[in-house]
């Protein structure tokens, strides 16, 4: 197998049987079947979650769940990303995916190590409202400004080399939201070679923690984030390059069939 794709989730029971299928029927045409597998991280769920893990799962040989007790998204993708045993590993969100991202990344993987899907790269495709726009612009400004990342987004999407992103990984302390934007903020300063490309993201439901809790609880992670790694400098010159959506919906004519779905909710 060549590919794990990780999703940490809590309470999906209404869309979890059928968002599974359809993802896995991408990932068979661009990856090949019996070549992926998953990992479903369940942060927590008190719905049907679990049991629906248990029933759909071996229609995918290698899959497996994990439970994380308590809800905590970082915790929950460390747990997956700590299980991947194949070469690559991709996050998705199992609400929506751009499958023109994932292919175009499988394409060119050989040239990079971890490539970030962002929201915020093209504003002609975000669909964001302006409660969750504000707060991603607020936290990446953030970022911006302290650890001078010329990035224009740490959560979204990604596919990761695991080979350079495992010693990375195990560096990282902190949870929640910022678990991501911790070992995308070391790998950019270890001197990965990141690619970001835009994505395409339309807001599908409300959501679910009020803004002020997600204003506070970004704000104490990202204290926490900047305390950690204000000492850690530069291993040498930075290696972030940029594509735009152009670039991931274009070529070969054997290659447009990609371009087909963006997003997905049942």
């Amino acid at each position: 197998m060549e590919l794990t794709v990780v999703i940490p989730l809590l309470n999906e029971a209404e869309i979890l049987a059928s968002n599974l299928e359809r993802f896995a029927a991408h990932c068979d045409r661009i990856v090949g079947a019996g070549k992926w597998k998953y990992v479903i991280v369940d942060n927590g769920s008190t719905d049907e979650t679990p049991a629906i893990l248990e029933r759909v799962l071996p229609a995918w040989p290698g899959s497996r769940r994990i439970v994380v007790p308590e809800p905590d998204y970082g915790k929950a993708l460390r747990a997956g990303l700590d299980a991947v045993d194949t070469p690559w590993a991709k996050t998705i969100d199992i609400e929506q995916w751009d499958i023109p991202f994932l292919a175009w990344a499988w394409r060119n993987r050989d040239d990079h190590d971890l490539f970030i899907g962002a929201k915020r790269a093209d504003p002609t495709i975000n669909r964001q409202s302006t409660q969750r726009m504000f707060l991603s612009w607020g936290l990446n400004a953030l970022i911006n400004l302290f650890f001078q990342y010329s990035g224009s987004d740490t959560h979204g999407p990604k596919l990761l080399r695991m080979s350079a992103l495992r010693p990375i990984l195990s560096q990282c302390t902190l949870s929640r939201g910022q678990f991501d934007a911790e070992f995308v903020i070391r790998g950019f300063r270890q001197g990965l070679r990141i690619l970001e490309a835009p994505i395409a993201y339309q807001e599908l439901r409300p959501p679910r923690a009020k803004m002020f809790f997600k204003i506070w609880t970004n704000v104490r992670e990202f204290t926490r984030l900047f305390l950690l790694l204000r000492r850690i400098g530069y291993s040498g010159p930075v290696r972030l390059r940029r594509v735009c959506r152009e670039d991931l919906t274009s070529g070969q004519a054997a290659e447009r069939s990609d371009q087909g779905e963006t997003r997905v909710l049942s």
